[in-house]
């Protein structure tokens, strides 16, 4: 008998699903645990997968079709089932609708799984249209002996390589240096464990006295924080190692350059040569510390992030250009060891990506802990001069030259683009990009890029989630493309600052109309009980859907705390759901729910 399959409830509040788009079409064998379609709700999208096994006889609902929970949307028969022409179960979304039989129903149907890999869905009902921007699809090398290659195994390689193995490819990764990249061995990691240091020497030395601790000054060690960051750099090194090998991943040593004839050849670091086959090729080979004209770096007076990581001792006087993250890190690091450090910034604020607010207190905390920061200013010069670094620079209309012990560039990244034979591809590189579409595919079939070699931005989480989007799209498991727009800014520093959505400025600069909520730390009592009470939670939303449209948080754990407002966007979380959502106490995370009170005049709390 066939089995009639309804719109399941996939959600304890869901009524009705809109059907995104199927995955098989009919006359497709169903296996149980295999995904069959996806549905949208007003919350998400969701998996629907085969529970009854047989072969999918008769789709009765569309791709775009809305059905209420309960009402048949396909016919399943069993194996060696015989349907009859005319079977229908009772209430069929076919029997309903006006405009034509099933018949009709399940060739849309199927045209749209063929063509939801390169066009994504129809809008309905107000809804925005998703177009995906593809590029032309093919293979590298068709008679590959891997199924895919990568080329760098920083986060967004060897993630990507992991996943591919998972998926069944025939994987292999080259790397010339450490496995994990500059986010493990140079960035992300290691500079954590430096800030840690950082943070309780200021701890003992502001409120060492008040927390009782019988100390109230640090003698920090600058060598053993050293040391102790390259160790956990060297642990989580051999640790991507054990998970290549556990997942059957071969580590190619050496640096992988293209040449004419689609030929990817490895040289190692005796000088050998040999060519490494694969149908598909994925470049992540990061970036590098970027320099402007004037900034002579010689990487012992005039540095960058890698020398800043293994100072053999604190300079009496660091000079940051540049106050991104990497910068205000280094800043407060340095400050926390003893250094005098000035902050020498273009923009007419630090940390110019934040918003505004959430600048101000990164600002004020830092002039308090003895930090000089000038802003609005313009580097035209900085040199190693007999052993000092000079900087030159005009702010305000004066031009100024400062001398400091050393002097960190930190003016953002480039692209490794420039060794890796691009030129002799179809790649096209612009300014050390690589550009892309939403799968990653390049202009050359069978070559794709992810990470900092991309362009912005350049986190180390983007590059792992391009990487497992572009693994899917090659395997054809049909990804959902990487959302831009909910990219999650972390910077830590002391006070900390997490963001995700726009800033303000960005709602005026747009017209959207918003509602904006406030709270401060000084107020929270888990803030007050571990001595952290510099800080706010800002939110924004949209005036008339409520829609979170941005979330920003700068003191104690922000960097931790912004994901419950990240994750919320990605839910379409409401202002409304989230005042009423109930938050633990004491904890810091109350400052989100008084934020959002605070939107629609009711916190409790101010």
């Amino acid at each position: 008998m066939p089995i009639d399959l309804f719109m399941t409830q996939l959600s304890p509040t869901m009524t009705e699903g809109k059907i995104a788009r199927w995955l098989k079409k009919e006359g497709d064998e169903l296996i149980s645990g295999e995904v069959m379609a996806e549905i949208e709700t007003d919350k998400a999208t969701m998996e629907m997968e085969v529970v009854d096994e047989g072969t999918l006889h008769r789709i009765l609902a569309p791709a775009g079709s809305i059905v209420t929970v309960g009402v048949p949307i396909a016919v399943i028969a069993e194996e060696g089932e015989e349907v009859a022409a005319d079977y229908m179960p009772e209430g069929s979304v076919a029997e309903l609708e006006e405009d034509g039989p099933a018949e009709e129903a399940a060739e849309l149907a199927a045209e749209t799984v063929q063509a939801s890999s390169i066009e994504g869905h129809a809008a309905q009902d107000g809804e925005e249209e998703v177009v995906l921007n593809l590029k032309p699809s093919g293979v590298f090398n068709a008679d590959g002996d891997y199924d895919l290659v990568v080329i760098g195994a920083g986060p967004g390689g060897y993630v990507a390589a992991i996943r591919a193995a998972q998926l069944g490819l025939k994987t292999a990764c080259i790397e010339s240096t450490h496995l994990g990249g500059i986010c493990l061995n140079w960035g992300c990691i290691p500079t954590k464990a430096l800030l840690r240091t950082a943070e309780l020497v200021n701890v003992v030395n502001h409120q060492g006295d008040e927390l009782g601790l019988g100390v109230s000054a640090a003698n920090p060690d600058i060598a053993k924080a050293v040391s102790r960051s390259r160790k956990i750099s060297a642990k989580l090194n051999s640790g991507i190692g054990f998970l290549f090998k556990k997942n059957k991943i071969d580590h190619i040593s050496g640096y992988a350059k293209f040449e004419a004839g689609n030929r990817l050849m490895v040289e190692d670091g005796e000088g050998n040569i040999s060519q490494v086959t694969a149908k598909h090729i994925i470049v992540a080979t990061g970036a590098r510390a970027r320099a402007f004209p004037g900034m002579d770096v010689d990487h012992e007076v005039i540095i960058t992030y890698k020398q800043a990581l293994v100072p053999e001792k604190t300079p009496a006087h660091l000079v940051v250009i540049g106050s991104g993250a990497i910068g205000m890190e280094f800043a407060y690091f340095y400050r926390a060891m003893g250094s005098e450090v000035t902050v020498i910034e273009a923009a007419d604020q630090i940390l110019p990506l934040e918003d505004h607010e959430i600048s101000k207190v990164v600002e004020r905390s830092f002039k308090k802990q003895g930090i000089k920061i000038v802003t609005g200013a313009m580097v035209s010069s900085a040199k190693n001069v007999d052993g000092k670094a000079l900087v030159s620079f005009t702010a305000k209309g004066k031009e100024t030259v400062i001398e400091g012990d050393i002097c960190l560039v930190a003016v953002g990244v480039l692209g490794n683009t420039d060794a890796i034979g691009a030129e002799n591809t179809q790649m096209k590189v612009d300014r050390n990009s690589i550009a892309v579409d939403d799968w990653y595919r390049t202009d050359h079939l069978g070559i794709y890029a992810i990470g900092d070699v991309v362009g912005a931005p350049a986190l180390a989480h983007v590059a792992s989630h391009e990487g497992v989007v572009c693994v899917e799209a090659i395997a054809g498991n049909h990804p959902h493309k990487v959302d831009y727009g909910n990219v999650p800014g972390c910077t830590y520093c002391q006070p900390q600052v997490g963001s995700c959505g726009k800033t303000e400025k960005q709602c005026v600069d747009e017209n959207i109309p918003v509602k904006i909520g406030r709270m401060s730390y000084a107020t929270n009592g888990k803030a007050m009980g571990l001595a952290e009470t510099e800080g706010m939670v800002k939110t924004i939303f949209h005036a008339e859907t409520g829609e979170l449209v941005g979330a920003h948080i700068v003191g104690a754990e922000a960097t931790e705390m912004i994901v419950t407002l990240q994750l919320s966007r990605t839910l379409e979380t409401t202002e409304a759901e989230l005042a009423h959502h109930m938050f633990p106490h004491p904890t810091l995370s109350e400052m989100i729910h008084e934020s959002v009170l605070d939107s629609d005049g009711r916190a409790i709390h101010i």
